[in-house]
């Protein structure tokens, strides 16, 4: 049931498809959701994944 709740996140959910993406394995996405959601209040599952993107985005910082 996981597995199916998981593709089809995959499948429909852009921002979770991003994130995930952007980390190495299922694994890893879990044990940063799992350290965010220990010290940190997100409404809703949006917010969330939008932080995760915006963490996770590299740094367009201009060092010239």
């Amino acid at each position: 049931m996981a597995f199916l709740i998981h593709t089809a996140l995959d499948w429909m959910d852009s921002p979770y498809a991003t994130v995930r993406a952007t980390l190495p394995s299922r694994r890893t996405f879990f044990e940063h959701l799992r350290a965010l959601l220990q010290h940190l209040p997100f409404d809703d599952w949006d917010l969330l994944m939008r932080f995760m993107q915006q963490s996770l985005a590299p740094n367009d910082t201009d060092t010239s």
